[in-house]
């Protein structure tokens, strides 16, 4: 996945997270892995203050939801561990 992807996959699944309160729970049990890292790395990084100016409404919603991540528990979340685990889910298995 490229940067952009990465950040459009953790934004739209923080906006779900903010109005349904299972979203991350069903990325975990989907093993949605590069998801669920992209939402790690938003979480940790921050929201890009630009945002603010540029759409005020997306900013207030990844923060609000940013802020339930983080109160709800899913900081313990680590993105390096979820990268890693998405590579080996996407390797072909071989056939023995």
């Amino acid at each position: 996945m490229s940067k952009r992807d990465d950040w459009v996959a953790g934004v739209s699944l923080l906006r779900q997270y903010l109005s349904d309160d299972l979203a991350l729970a069903r990325a975990i049990k989907d093993r949605r892995w590069s998801d669920l890292a992209a939402v790690a790395e938003l979480a940790q990084g921050g929201v890009d203050h630009d945002l603010a100016l540029t759409d005020p409404a997306l900013y207030k919603a990844l923060r609000d939801s940013i802020t339930k991540y983080h109160l709800r528990g899913y900081a313990c979340l680590d993105a390096i561990l979820l990268r890693q685990r998405a590579a080996r889910d996407a390797r072909p298995k071989s056939v023995a």
